[in-house]
């Protein structure tokens, strides 16, 4: 998703005038009158990061959501909307100063958020105020989710509820792979794709076979692929610096596994065969631009449910189709990695989780942040699909934040565009039981003794694995020096650390 920048927050003013709520400068809670008799309200700031347009003005739609949810639970939401790239550090911000900050996202944060003692633990509140989100959250994914988001005994956050399985698939220009004299079904495992991209190299000369979908530091499909394939578990973060394959319980370093050798290998194989960029390591074109331009053919990405290919398709005009290869494997940082959570500075910790419980299971609510107002900013077409009212689109709608379907609320009570057959959602939670788990989910390593070292050898990762995950370098030369590199920079000391702590948590929990 590309990056939006915040044009500005006007939300405090907006709720201070809401007709909705009296708004105190110093308090979090106020009464509203509902007939004859009187309700306290408390007010819960929701800051939600949007990767459309952020519009100048959400008053509109800030009072919509306080007409659902002042009445029915009491609380009064400041709606704070701010884009991807400012996100995180908006929200910091707030944390630092003191400004009142309630429910927010992770985005990839968790385990730092709950180091810094930034969370406030919800289990005591959610048997009383979550009844209705954990039984969603159970018929969706099934037993044991909020696992992922536990550390010390306490609950710290919840996990979107959405399609979480994401299973590697190669995404291709269907007319090209037409066009090669080739189809679909020759199509089963990553040990096919070099034919095909032979055979599309050979009618199209000036296309580029394959590249990484993302750029710089590096694109992490390859890594995913991995992970599926080999069934390792990087135990609750994003570095591979300790991870454990299958199910021996040995803590290791990914970079220095078979698993990781023979990827690099299989790149570099294609990269040799001309089938990748030769600046495909430090390129700042995204493949999605480059296949929009007519000059790519392929990518692998993780994707759930099958509708994605027809999303990529009307994002760069081209005529794409996917075929799975790689299954997916959960471990905790796969469904932790989007959460939500309460800050541990809340004066309205009941409020807070009353408005989390809604978020996951007001249908009412949930399609009023994602799409706004109906009749304004959409327009129903049947129980389930909606669309952009005459002559607009996402970006002429005066609000609309469609592509955050993917981190708000529960899936399942989300309306879905025109077109998506909604059989795909009941696929994605489908799936969402039946992928494997590892056996250490739910397992959260806690870096703050080594977090110099956690440090340092994420800039050893970023120095070395775009080039090897692109296959522009020697793996048989690469490897053995980053794997020196990594160990210089403390990668033992994490190791040894992860260990322990997965020891520990494997102790607990057999007993």
């Amino acid at each position: 998703m590309k990056t939006k920048r915040l044009w500005g927050s006007l939300l405090s003013l907006v709720l201070c005038g809401s007709l909705l709520a009296g708004c105190g400068a110093e308090s979090s809670s106020s009464t509203a009158q509902e007939g004859d008799g009187s309700q306290k309200v408390e007010k819960v700031v929701f800051a939600m990061p949007s990767f459309n347009r952020i519009p100048d003005d959400i008053s509109k739609v800030t009072a919509a959501i306080n007409a659902i949810t002042v009445p029915k639970i009491g609380v009064e939401v400041d709606f704070r909307l701010y884009g991807p790239a400012d996100y995180a550090q908006k929200v910091n911000l707030a944390l630092q100063s003191g400004e009142q900050m309630d429910v927010f996202t992770t985005l990839g944060q968790f385990t730092n958020y709950v180091s810094k003692n930034q969370l406030y633990p919800l289990d005591e509140l959610l048997p009383q105020y979550g009844k209705e989100l954990t039984q969603i959250l159970e018929k969706d994914f099934g037993p044991n989710l909020l696992d992922a988001t536990t550390m010390d005994g306490h609950i710290y956050g919840i996990p979107v509820n959405k399609g979480m399985s994401l299973p590697t698939n190669i995404v291709y220009n269907a007319d090209m792979l037409k066009e090669a004299g080739m189809t679909s079904d020759q199509i089963s495992s990553l040990d096919d794709l070099p034919a095909v991209f032979e055979a599309v190299k050979q009618k199209h000369p000036d296309v580029i076979p394959f590249g990484p979908v993302n750029v710089n530091p590096s694109d992490t499909n390859l890594v995913l692929a991995l992970k599926g394939m080999h069934k390792i578990d990087f135990l609750s973060d994003t570095t591979g610096i300790g991870v454990v394959v299958g199910n021996d319980g040995k803590v290791q370093n990914f970079y220095d596994t078979e698993a990781f050798k023979q990827g690099a290998q299989m790149i570099r194989d294609w990269f040799e065969k001309g089938y990748l960029e030769k600046d495909a390591a430090t390129t700042s074109i995204s493949f999605s631009d480059t296949i929009a331009s007519g000059r790519g053919f392929s990518f692998l990405g993780g994707y759930s449910g099958m509708e994605a290919a027809k999303a990529l398709s009307a994002q760069t005009g081209k005529n794409l189709e996917m075929k799975r290869l790689v299954p997916y494997y959960f471990d905790t940082s796969a469904v932790n990695l989007v959460s939500w959570m309460v800050s541990s500075t809340t004066k309205a910790p009941e409020g807070s989780v009353k408005f989390l419980n809604m978020l996951y299971t007001d249908q009412q609510l949930i399609n009023t942040i994602l799409y706004g107002i109906e009749g304004e900013d959409y327009v129903k077409v049947d129980e389930h699909h909606v669309k952009f009212p005459d002559g607009m689109d996402a970006s002429t709608v005066p609000y609309t934040a469609m592509l955050s379907t993917g981190i708000v609320g529960s899936e399942s009570l989300q309306y879905q565009l025109e077109g998506v057959n909604w059989s795909d959602v009941e696929l994605k939670l489908k799936e969402n039981k039946e992928t494997e788990r590892s056996p250490y989910f739910g397992f959260i390593f806690d870096p703050s003794e080594v977090k110099t070292q956690m440090s340092a050898v994420t800039n050893v990762v970023n120095q070395y694995l775009p080039a090897l995950v692109t296959g522009v370098l020697d793996p048989d030369q690469t490897i053995p020096q980053f794997v020196k590199a990594l160990n210089d920079a403390g990668a033992q000391d994490i190791i040894a650390s992860k260990q322990k702590q997965l020891d520990q948590w494997i102790a607990e929990h057999q007993k």
